[in-house]
């Protein structure tokens, strides 16, 4: 029975995986992958021994911390984990900003009112609020200050906008904005930390931060900015109740440190990886590489047009296995590919798998094989 896939991970191939398992060879010795992401595929082929490799050392940090069974990683995202309970805990339990909405709704406050109520009730409270902060951890309290505020206040008052176009909320819906902006406010205090030095995988804090932001940012979504920084903001209301408790609970699983004990876990340019564990003709090489498109950062790791020849290259000329690769079908990528008796065919959005035709470049997603 296959595994669920670590973390999700942008281009993530779970719903795809019925067509892959279906293509693969029917036997194979050792199971590469050079560029494993969330883990999908790798997670749900048994193989006598994995290899598995990324270029996100955040990403393969957490995958070690799986292998090593590493508790202060674990602990870490536990820690974490329980804040965050605490704090939903926390403002759902308190009415007071709710009744101060109220009077902001009716008119008996205007916005500057709002906000200074807003601002004495985050002060009466901070204490409380900040003690909800893994003592394991930094604990700035001029930024958690600054971050609680400043949710809290741009939650309430875009709150109050969209009601007077749309008309009012229920009760349930203000108190679950009001959450969200408690809410929003520890997701942004765990990112500033993850931006301060704190997001090189090098570090259990780090790899724990890096689980934690994996699993609330919006859409799952993973974007640096030109500095570098991760700056995709926090999920919102559907994300204030989500839990990593299940998530850590997999990640010490007796079939997890099972599966892990058989595989090789390198961080790597793809050709060095592949140079450093050449593959047999008994292996079977799967491939998911970055997209050939303008947009296309993996995480940090740019992943442009040279390297997309220089993966043809490998796997035309040097690569001894069988592989097979699934990529976003473009006119660059097919013209690498074409024409070097390989096996190229297309699938669509049903998942229905057909031979490749030259009519037919609207097709989403190829997948090619040497075998």
């Amino acid at each position: 029975v296959g595994l669920d896939p670590i973390l999700k991970w942008a281009g993530g191939k779970e719903r795809e995986l019925p067509i892959i398992v279906e293509n693969m060879p029917k036997e194979f010795d050792r199971y590469y992958e050079p560029f494993v992401g969330g883990g999908a595929v790798c997670m749900a082929v048994s193989a006598r021994e994995s290899l598995v490799n990324d270029k996100s050392e955040e990403l393969i940090s957490l995958y070690r911390a799986i292998q090593e069974q590493n508790n202060r990683v674990f602990k870490l995202i536990e820690e974490i984990s329980a804040s965050w309970q605490e704090m939903i805990k926390f403002a759902e339990s308190d009415r007071a900003l709710y009744e101060g909405y109220l009077n902001f709704r009716t008119g008996l406050f205007d916005e500057s009112k709002m906000t200074s109520t807003v601002r004495r009730f985050i002060d009466a409270n901070f204490e409380r609020l900040f003690d909800l902060l893994p003592r394991n951890i930094p604990r700035d309290k001029k930024m958690y200050l600054g971050e609680l505020n400043r949710n809290v206040q741009q939650k309430i008052l875009r709150m109050r906008k969209i009601e007077k176009e749309k008309g009012n909320m229920p009760e349930g819906d203000v108190v679950d904005n009001i959450v969200t902006g408690f809410a929003g406010a520890l997701y942004m205090y765990y990112r500033n930390l993850y931006n301060a030095g704190n997001g090189d995988g090098k570090t259990p804090l780090s790899t724990a931060l890096f689980v934690f932001i994996r699993n609330y940012a919006y859409s799952g979504m993973f974007r640096y900015n030109g500095k570098g920084e991760f700056n995709v903001p926090y999920g919102g209301i559907g994300y204030n109740h989500k839990s990593l408790s299940k998530k850590l609970a997999y990640y010490q699983s007796p079939a997890l440190s099972n599966k892990f004990s058989n595989v090789v876990i390198e961080c790597l340019d793809f050709y060095d990886f592949m140079k450093k564990h050449p593959p047999s003709t008994r292996d079977f090489i799967f491939l998911d590489p970055p997209y050939d498109t303008e947009f296309s950062t993996y995480a940090k790791n740019q992943f442009g047009k040279e390297d997309q020849v220089r993966l043809a290259k490998y796997l035309i000329n040097e690569c001894k296995g069988k592989w097979m690769m699934i990529i976003k079908n473009t006119p660059y990528i097919y013209s690498l590919y074409d024409g070097r008796g390989l096996n190229i065919r297309s699938f669509d959005k049903k998942y229905q798998v057909s031979f490749m035709n030259r009519n037919s470049r609207d097709v989403t997603h190829l997948i090619i094989t040497n075998y």
